[in-house]
């Protein structure tokens, strides 16, 4: 979906709309979320993953529909959102009951690459400059390939789970996940998020803004980046503790930011997605790591669909919000501002961690 800026650019969307579209998305996979994560840990992980699937295969159809600025595209991304959102969801909360707690940022590291490897095709149709118009044929064919990811997914075996007739009740689960344990997570989670969010809507537009030939190239060193640091790197959380990882990952990010704003090149573009592709290898997995080991296990699939939740919600706030802040400043201004924001949540969240009772990583999960 990265591309799908420069398609709506293609059909004169200005900031505004294009902030919009990528962030409404969000409305689905919002709306639906609760019912996600209820679904995982009662009815199980592989029907969500099932239906999931389908509903994100029609919204990537549908996408190839579109052929202007209309109701069709708002409703293809909200049936996006519903479907990514599921599987969001669904296969890390799968995952997590495979990995051995001992191990589990650097499993979750390692899993994550099987969604960062194919940012590349990004790049790859930057570089064989596929006319903007053509963009359009690109979603449908992506959209056949989350069909075909059902071969796997059908003879997939149930992961261990609590059977249903000990899923909380809803007021339990609220307060399970508002536990104070949580906030510093939430907090982080927010600002990572928003940061990505902006990044990912404005960074390719911006570029081709400023006359950078090929724009998409950011995304072979956003995924090269994120990879690298997860297949060379992904026992480094564990050995310097994960909370310790946090500020770094994000810091990379936000100088990823800043090299945006002021950035004139395409060497500068490809190394802002650097930056942003390694604070993103460590920073995702380490908050996701975070949320597993201080939610309580038979909430684990609710858990990390509010996990989840927060970069929909990110989504949906900050990229029309920054998108109108390019249209009436300058993309300098859009991404110096997130910048800054960034950096004053980051404060917050060192204040919340130190705060939070039994923060440690690899403790017992209370609820």
């Amino acid at each position: 979906m990265l591309i799908l800026p420069l398609y709506l650019g293609h059909l004169d969307a200005s900031r505004a709309e294009i902030g919009t579209i990528m962030g409404i998305a969000s409305v689905g996979g919002l709306l639906l979320r609760p019912a996600a994560g209820w679904a995982l840990d009662t009815i199980g992980r592989r029907p969500t993953l099932i239906a999931g699937t389908g509903v994100l295969a029609v919204g990537m159809l549908l996408t190839g529909l579109v052929d202007r600025i209309g109701p069709l595209i708002y409703i293809s991304r909200i049936l996006v959102g519903i479907g990514a959102g599921t599987l969001f969801t669904a296969y890390f909360t799968y995952v997590a009951d495979l990995i051995p707690p001992a191990r589990r940022t650097e499993g979750i590291a390692l899993f994550g690459i099987s969604g960062l490897a194919p940012m590349a095709i990004n790049g790859v149709l930057g570089r064989i400059d596929l006319p903007a118009a053509e963009l359009r044929w690109v979603f449908p064919a992506v959209g056949v390939l989350v069909l075909l990811s059902l071969v796997p997914v059908l003879p997939l075996a149930e992961s261990r789970r609590p059977p249903p007739s000990t899923a909380a009740p809803p007021v339990a689960v609220g307060r399970a996940l508002l536990a104070r344990r949580l906030w510093s997570v939430w907090l982080a989670t927010v600002v990572f998020s928003g940061l990505v969010a902006v990044f990912m809507a404005f960074i390719t537009v911006t570029a081709a803004r400023r006359g950078i030939a090929t724009p998409a190239d950011v995304w072979f060193t956003y995924a090269g980046g994120a990879v690298a640091v997860r297949l060379f790197g992904a026992r480094l959380p564990a050995r310097v503790g994960p909370r310790n990882m946090v500020a770094p990952a994000l810091a990379l990010y936000v100088g990823a930011c800043l090299l945006a704003a002021s950035a004139s090149s395409g060497g500068m573009f490809v190394l802002a997605g650097l930056l942003a592709g390694l604070g993103h290898g460590y920073c995702f997995p380490v908050l996701t790591g975070q949320v597993v080991d201080r939610v309580p296990e038979r909430n684990r699939g609710s858990g990390l669909a509010a996990f989840t939740a927060q970069w929909e919600l990110s989504a949906l706030a900050f990229t029309p919000l920054f998108g109108v802040i390019a249209d009436r400043f300058d993309d300098r201004t859009m991404f110096g501002a997130i910048a800054v924001a960034a950096i004053v949540g980051l404060a917050l969240w060192a204040i919340a961690e130190h705060r939070a009772p039994e923060a440690s990583e690899g403790g017992p999960p209370v609820g």
